[in-house]
C-alpha cells in the first residue's frame, strides 16, 4: 500500500515537472509531452481532477491571515472554484472537439488536444493556488493567466495545427480555456451575493 502511495507521488511530481517546464520553455515542454506519451484518461483522473481539489482547497488558506471570512463562504468559494474549473475543462473538450477539424489537416488527435486542455487548466489552477496562498493582493496575479496562451501557441506544433490556422486556434484556445472559468466564477459570485 505504501508502495502504492509513493507511485502516486511520483506521478503527480513528473506531472508538475511538465507543467513547470511549459511555464519555462513551452515548446520544449510539448515536445517533453510528446515523448512520454501519457494516457489522457489517466492524466484526467489521477492529476488533473486532484489540481483542482487543491486549488479549491487552497480557499481556507486564506482563513489564517483574513480573520473576517466567514466559514460557509470560503466553504462556498472553495465549491465554486471546484466547479468552474470541472465544467470548463468539459466546455474546452467540446469547443476544440467541434472546432479542431478545421485547424489541423486529416483526423484531429483527441489524446493530443485534450492533454494540451489538461496542462492549460492545470496551469490555471496553480495560478489560483498561488493567488489563495498569497495574503498579500498582487494586481498582477490574475493576469499570469494571460501566459497560458503563450503555452497554447506554443502548442500548435505539437497538435500539428495548419500554418495558416495559427492565429484562430490561439483565439479559440484561449477563449475556450481561460475564459470559462473566470465568467463561471463571476456568474456563481453573483448568486451567492
Amino acid at each position: 500500500q505504501s508502495f502504492l502511495k509513493f507511485g502516486v507521488l511520483v506521478t503527480m511530481l513528473k506531472f508538475l515537472k511538465y507543467i513547470c517546464q511549459l511555464i519555462l520553455s513551452p515548446g520544449n515542454g510539448w515536445e517533453d509531452i510528446s515523448h512520454a506519451g501519457e494516457d489522457h484518461k489517466q492524466l484526467i483522473k489521477t492529476r488533473l481532477f486532484p489540481i483542482f481539489g487543491v486549488a479549491a482547497i487552497s480557499v481556507f488558506i486564506q482563513m489564517f491571515y483574513d480573520f473576517d471570512l466567514e466559514f460557509v463562504l470560503v466553504l462556498q468559494q472553495a465549491i465554486v472554484i471546484f466547479v468552474q474549473f470541472f465544467l470548463t475543462y468539459f466546455i474546452a473538450t467540446l469547443v476544440f472537439a467541434i472546432t479542431m477539424p478545421s485547424f489541423v489537416d486529416g483526423e484531429p488527435n483527441e489524446k493530443k488536444y485534450t492533454t494540451v486542455i489538461i496542462y492549460s487548466l492545470a496551469i490555471i489552477a496553480l495560478i489560483t493556488i498561488f493567488q489563495n496562498c498569497v495574503p498579500v493582493e498582487l494586481s498582477l496575479v490574475p493576469y499570469l493567466k494571460i501566459y497560458v496562451a503563450i503555452v497554447l501557441w506554443k502548442s500548435v506544433r505539437y497538435l500539428a495545427i495548419k500554418e495558416q490556422n495559427v492565429k484562430n486556434f490561439v483565439i479559440m484556445a484561449a477563449l475556450s480555456i481561460i475564459l470559462p472559468p473566470m465568467i463561471i466564477n463571476a456568474i456563481f459570485n453573483f448568486i451567492i451575493q
